[in-house]
């Protein structure tokens, strides 16, 4: 009987895991969704369900989840199979997909709102959203939608883009994702030490836990002020390097446009401070701009600089206009970023064929270069 007993145990064990396993969606397969959906596959620990639009979902749907991820000794392609794809958030419903635990936005930040709506369709009863894009309003656009009770805001610090249709490519290095609860009972703002670490925040985190190649986990001292921090990175890199249409080593590099990448931080972690998310705005600056000069290496952009010198639409609006709305509302002068939204909203306009005007003299007539098909 010992034998038999020990058989129905494991097997008890087994379909305990299997009723228990969490469900997580990710809508976007982008550089950020794209990884962390491949990672998380691979581990095993969760059932992943991915929507994934065009010729990326396409071959993705035929080869797999792939990421290339690249180190200073080379690459290395890590695959993940079994996975749910869907074109889009219909299909899924219409193939009868089961409601996810968490749905993971990896959208563009204007896409936020719209797609938020769409995600709470996918949503089990007591399921959330997790918010993942840079700046420091998706957590607000996703509580207009779905209400702020069912938001975590999440924050991915990490390198990563579509290298072609299926494939994702990353840095090694950095690869984290933190999250938490953005939002009190009554729907506003969590301050340090206001936020709590609900039991849905630590069950993300269980899941990511053993998933390797990130670095995951229940964000602190709170959600916004880790949201806050990256903002001081990417509310400023990409635009100020789009602004030069360099990679970020040659922003350091020059004594002026370091000046201006330095201006800006500071502008940004000020309005964190008055919000309540920061204690010492200029500590917070210099500490990130050190942070980023130390691992800048030739070349490498962020998202926003190679939209804008592609000539596709950006996140202009939300990053550097989410900024001068934060100044205005609490009351911190923006002028950095009140100039390079300027010198960028002309280019801004013309990729989403609001403005759409010519270069005379200028090979094609355009203002960017050609991204290729």
């Amino acid at each position: 009987l010992e034998p038999l007993c020990c058989g129905l145990c494991l097997l008890h064990y087994l379909m305990a895991d299997i009723a228990c396993k969490v469900r997580v969606c990710f809508l976007g397969a982008g550089g950020v969704g794209g990884w962390l959906a491949t990672r998380l596959a691979a581990s095993g620990k969760a059932d992943v369900q991915v929507i994934a639009r065009g010729q990326h979902g396409l071959a993705m749907r035929e080869h797999g989840l792939r990421l290339r991820v690249v180190n200073e000794s080379g690459s290395s392609i890590i695959t993940a199979g079994g996975v749910e794809i869907y074109a889009s958030v219909t299909e899924a419903k219409e193939r009868g997909m089961k409601p996810a635990d968490f749905v993971v936005l990896g959208v563009k930040s204007w896409q936020v709102k719209d797609s938020a709506s769409e995600a709470a369709e996918l949503l089990a009863p007591e399921g959330c959203l997790v918010t993942t894009q840079n700046g420091i309003e998706a957590p607000k656009d996703a509580a207009r939608a779905v209400g702020s009770a069912r938001v975590l805001a999440g924050s991915c610090k990490v390198l990563a883009f579509v290298a072609e249709p299926g494939l994702i490519e990353m840095q090694e290095k950095p690869a984290d994702f933190r999250f938490g609860e953005a939002f009190t009972a009554d729907g506003s703002e969590a301050k340090i030490g206001e936020s709590p670490v609900r039991q849905r925040s630590e069950r993300l985190a269980k899941v990511f836990a053993d998933c390797e190649g990130i670095t995951s986990g229940v964000a602190l001292p709170s959600a916004w002020s880790v949201l806050w921090e990256k903002a001081i990175l990417m509310c400023c890199m990409g635009p100020v390097g789009a602004l030069c249409r360099a990679p970020i080593f040659t922003v350091f590099a020059l004594p002026e446009t370091r000046e201006l990448l330095k201006s800006a931080m500071l502008e940004v972690a000020s309005c964190a401070a008055a919000a309540g998310h920061l204690e010492s705005p200029e500590e917070a600056a210099e500490r990130v701009f050190k942070l980023v000069e130390q691992n800048a290496r030739p070349g490498l952009t962020t998202s926003t600089t190679r939209d804008v010198v592609t000539g596709r639409p950006s996140e202009l609006y939300e990053l550097t206009g989410g900024i001068r709305r934060a100044g205005r509302e609490l009351g911190v002068p923006t002028p950095t970023h009140d100039i390079i939204f300027a010198a960028l909203l002309p280019q801004e306009r013309r990729a989403r064929g609001e403005d759409v005007y010519t270069l005379t003299g200028v090979p094609g007539g355009i203002p960017h270069v050609e991204a290729a098909e």
